[in-house]
């Protein structure tokens, strides 16, 4: 489906102007794609504009340093050594950071790969709180 649907009155440049604003409240653009569809009725934004939400960013110069799906892991694991730092013999915590930790590694790995992350970025858990601040 190439067409956005005919009740969808917004125009390409508005949608546009408002995924800016969004971004630069500091929304990422999984939450901004749900406020375009709760607040404005906006189904797909790529049927409206002929581009996803992370293009018109990129575009406008907004696009988050990290992607996002690294960042949300990345927060994930801060949160679970920060439970680790108060709850030691905590066994199966200990097991979960190292799985979320492997999946940033294969994560960062596929994201090198495609040239979304520099090649000499390194996940150090010691920094890592730092990058999701």
């Amino acid at each position: 489906r190439r067409k956005p649907p005919t009740w969808v009155k917004m125009k390409t440049e508005d949608v546009c102007d408002h995924i800016c604003k969004l971004a630069k409240k500091g929304l990422c653009p999984s939450q901004i794609g749900v406020t375009l569809r709760d607040s404005f009725g906006i189904p797909q934004v790529r049927t409206v504009t002929g581009n996803k939400i992370l293009r018109i960013l990129k575009a406008n110069g907004l696009a988050p340093t990290l992607p996002e799906d690294m960042y949300f892991l990345i927060k994930k694991a801060v949160a679970i050594r920060k439970h680790l730092d108060k709850n030691r013999k905590d066994k199966d915590s200990k097991f979960r950071l190292i799985l979320v930790e492997s999946r940033i590694h294969r994560l960062a790995r596929y994201y090198k790969r495609v040239k979304s992350l520099p090649a000499t970025w390194k996940y150090v858990s010691a920094t890592a709180s730092a990058l999701v601040a």
